[in-house]
């Protein structure tokens, strides 16, 4: 006889709000998007996984913050797999970022023999009252849509700040398109506002539509001030060097004109080249929902 993760939730008549009121993603997920933000549809969602088996309690001791965790599994166990270990279970591809296909199946689920509450919805009343909640808070900050420093990499909004930008105050920076020749793409459209230099190769600042600021460092050459570029396109290449851990690309990131910010503020960031710093995406969602 299959144990009851072995199969799919028993189902009966939908609960809660038909629509979910945001998809929710984790710090950090394979799509780009920056995180979700703290909301009373994630305590929803947990006290759901915690009475369908997939999630530890107790239910009073529940945050608010949609982490890798919870979205991913904390381990293999049944009991700490989360919304990935859901997924699974349901036949749904175990993401762990949950849009309306996994939402729609918790509604109709209900929970198996063998745990308690056998045969209720996953979605209690006080599941139900948080999920509607949800509808009431506060839209979720937009937040600008930036690409990567170079082909295959990592978008601009998931990465953290590791260092300060020498000589040059309010850019903390991350390093990035480690190599000699990395072609160096515009994450978003921008402006090149001035030359500048760096030690190793050239280096320019710009200005971008979305009101963030650059500096881009460690190029062979940097384009001419006045020159505009799409998202995407080529600004230069990294020059090769044996300083600084090697060819790569600085990249400085300056918000006192982004929205929300003021002038002498900047990003979160470390300052001894090492990751851990709440991601720019994070940073910038997190001021536009105050």
């Amino acid at each position: 006889m299959s144990s009851w993760w072995e199969v799919a939730y028993p189902g009966g008549s939908p609960v809660g709000p038909s629509k979910l009121a945001r998809a929710l993603y984790f710090p950090g997920n394979p799509s780009g998007r920056p995180a979700s933000s703290d909301g009373p549809d994630v305590v929803a969602i947990k006290r759901a996984l915690w009475r369908g088996g997939r999630w530890q309690g107790p239910a009073s001791s529940f945050d608010d913050t949609y982490s890798r965790a919870f979205a991913c599994g904390k381990s293999g166990n049944v009991g700490e797999s989360g919304v990935a270990g859901f997924q699974r279970q349901s036949k749904i591809e175990p993401t762990g970022q949950l849009g309306d296909a996994t939402y729609q199946t918790m509604r109709y689920a209900r929970i198996p023999a063998g745990l308690s509450n056998a045969g209720e919805p996953l979605f209690d009343a006080i599941a139900v009252d948080l999920l509607e909640q949800s509808h009431k808070a506060p839209p979720a900050p937009t937040l600008p849509s930036l690409g990567p420093m170079f082909a295959g990499g990592q978008p601009l909004l998931q990465h953290d700040c590791t260092h300060a930008t020498s000589g040059i105050p309010l850019y903390p920076a991350f390093d990035d398109a480690f190599g000699a020749g990395v072609a160096i793409l515009a994450p978003e459209a921008l402006v090149i506002t001035r030359d500048s230099s760096s030690n190793p190769g050239d280096a320019c600042y710009a200005d971008g539509d979305s009101g963030l600021r650059y500096w881009f460092g460690h190029l062979v050459s940097s384009p001419a001030a006045g020159r505009s570029f799409a998202k995407g396109a080529k600004l230069g290449v990294t020059v090769a060097t044996s300083q600084g851990g090697g060819p790569h690309v600085h990249v400085g990131v300056n918000v006192e004109r982004y929205p929300g910010w003021k002038a002498g503020e900047q990003l979160k960031h470390h300052t001894n080249y090492t990751h851990g710093a709440p991601t720019i995406g994070d940073q910038l969602a997190a001021r536009a929902s105050v």
